[in-house]
């Protein structure tokens, strides 16, 4: 790998925002995969609604660890490749004020109109999904454009502590 190349949160943040759909894989007595919309904050935590019943759902209540790829799914095979590949761990969010930040955070992030989706109706059980937050240790840019380099030199991100939640 170049060591001249470097891969800031900036870098991250700019092709976050530019994609709302992640590729999520799981595992427990096989592996799993799903694809969920997503959110994310400062210290690049992704959050996404889910089922905790779905096998994804019952995959990461065993298993913390989950992989999840963020890509255009428009991209030609002759175009420049651009991605993220990430390693971390996922947690449900628990607290209601975490709760709450997450679904408006996911909503806003996606201009998400839906007053079914709320804290309340969790809590009532009228709305099956909840909000999960996707801690990354690892975070690896395909960008062909930005970074000129061959394939498996890409630049990676690590981030080795536990990011602060902020709210």
């Amino acid at each position: 790998m170049n060591k001249n190349l470097v891969l800031t949160k900036k870098d991250v943040f700019d092709f976050l925002t530019s994609q709302n759909l992640m590729t999520l894989a799981t595992y427990g007595n096989h592996p799993w995969i799903a694809s969920v919309f997503y959110s994310f904050d400062k210290d690049l935590n992704l959050y996404f609604l889910s089922n905790p019943a779905t096998i994804h759902g019952r995959q990461m209540k065993k298993n913390k660890m989950v992989t999840a790829a963020i890509f255009d799914s428009h991209q030609k095979p002759s175009d420049v490749k651009r991605g993220l590949q990430i390693y971390g761990y996922v947690e449900k969010v628990s607290g209601i004020n975490k709760i709450r930040h997450a679904i408006r955070l996911w909503k806003d992030f996606l201009n998400v109109n839906r007053p079914d989706i709320s804290l309340e109706n969790m809590k009532k059980g009228l709305y099956k999904g909840r909000m999960y937050r996707l801690t990354p240790k690892k975070i690896k840019l395909f960008d062909q454009e930005k970074f000129k380099v061959p394939d498996g030199e890409e630049p990676v991100l690590k981030l080795l502590k536990k990011p602060a939640l902020t709210f």
